[in-house]
């Protein structure tokens, strides 16, 4: 595949480095700014080597001859000395003023003598012999370089385009300088920076060419730095400012996400379905267990109450037994008893029935009404009344007996 399939390159210039001639007391405001293209000035070459001030050593010249030709001539040796001195000062001056040379901060400077390169200068102010001459001021400042967006195909053939900022720094002036020229360089840069680019998005499937912005870039600027240190150059950083893949792409993209977002919703939404299920039927069957829970409690109270009413029934049958076995007991020792508790009881019903005339009063035979009667008399006259009572079938003065019928027969 070539070069021209994988990545678009502008059809305009897109050179952004350049070299200019100035005079050397410029060259600080000329490296301030870019030039009048927008591209930003690297080197620059002086337009006069030698630093001889040429029109002070003319008026000097100028001046030291005028004096000369009025002290000869029109006899005014005043004069020719005042013209004499200001010459030779005007001279001295000139050729003084060539010693000094002020490098710009954050530049370097190549001398030479007779064009051969001696040794490179820093910024500040040097003391160089006019012999010496300054052939080019090259910047030591980082240099930010626009590398323009590249298409190129990804890992699984898809085309992205990445944008790339990139800053280098010269760090060796004269092997720029003598290597290659700024226009050079600029395409070689340009061409490097894309070789490199289009080499790491090969790299990687589409899905992660987003995140070429926030990846750590050394291994980018390694690469990039050995295809410029011949040149004497050092790639300081390299911000990868966007990384996309096609508008398709990521609309498909988007489309699959959402699928898979609304998949997984359906799936929440069916396991949530399911989560409520399994709770309702485990608090169903909490509540059949509970409700079984309570039966078995009734029925096993309503057991203890029926053992409790067994045991209290079998304890008021030991009684009865004892009492009863206790009262037969009682009997055997003491028979004229049960006769005199009967007397007693049948005495105490007399006395009720006495003192209640509605009573009805039902007798089975003679003997019973005898009995009440005595009963009667005993209660209402004492017990020597009721003694002076004939015996049952006795005839008794002023009455007559009357034999009741048994009202059981």
């Amino acid at each position: 595949m070539t070069e021209q399939t994988e990545t678009e390159t502008p059809g305009i210039d897109y050179a952004q480095l350049s070299q200019m001639r100035v005079p050397l007391d410029r060259a600080g405001d000329v490296f301030a700014q870019k030039d009048a293209s927008g591209r930003t000035p690297v080197i620059l070459v002086p337009v006069s080597p030698h630093r001889i001030r040429n029109e002070f050593v003319i008026a000097g010249l100028i001046v030291l001859a005028a004096g000369l030709v009025a002290g000869t001539l029109l006899d005014q040796w005043v004069w020719s000395s005042m013209g004499s001195v200001l010459g030779v000062g005007l001279i001295a001056f000139g050729v003084y003023r060539s010693f000094l040379v002020r490098i710009p901060e954050g530049a370097a400077a190549l001398l030479s003598r007779a064009g051969r390169h001696v040794r490179t200068l820093e910024a500040g102010s040097q003391v160089v012999p006019p012999w010496f001459a300054i052939t080019h001021l090259v910047t030591q400042r980082e240099i930010p370089y626009d590398v323009p967006a590249v298409s190129a195909l990804t890992k699984d053939h898809v085309r992205a385009t990445v944008d790339t900022l990139i800053t280098f720094i010269i760090t060796d002036a004269y092997r720029f300088v003598f290597s290659i020229t700024a226009d050079d360089f600029d395409e070689v840069l340009l061409a490097a920076c894309l070789d490199v680019i289009r080499a790491e998005v090969r790299r990687l499937p589409t899905d992660k060419i987003a995140d070429l912005t926030r990846r750590e870039t050394s291994a980018l600027r390694e690469a990039l730095t050995a295809e410029v240190e011949p040149y004497g150059v050092t790639i300081k950083k390299i911000n990868v400012t966007d990384a996309r893949p096609p508008e398709e792409f990521l609309r498909t993209q988007e489309s699959r996400q959402l699928a898979l977002f609304q998949r997984s919703e359906h799936a929440e939404r069916q396991a949530l379905a399911k989560r409520l299920q399994r709770d309702a039927e485990a608090l169903a069957r909490q509540s059949t267990i509970a409700e079984v829970e309570r039966e078995r409690e009734a029925l096993q109270s309503q057991v203890q109450q029926a053992e409790t009413r067994k045991q209290i029934a079998e304890l008021d049958a030991e009684t009865e037994e004892l009492r009863l076995s206790t009262l037969e007991q009682r009997l055997e020792k003491y028979p004229h008893a049960a006769a005199y508790e009967m007397q007693r009881a049948q005495l105490e019903i007399a006395r009720a029935l006495a003192g209640n005339t509605r009573a009805v009063l039902q007798i089975g035979d003679a003997d019973d009404i005898l009995r009440a009667y005595v009963m009667r008399e005993f209660l209402e006259h004492g017990p020597d009344r009721a003694q002076a009572q004939p015996e049952p079938g006795e005839d008794v003065e002023g009455t007559s007996t009357v034999p009741v019928p048994d009202s059981t027969q």
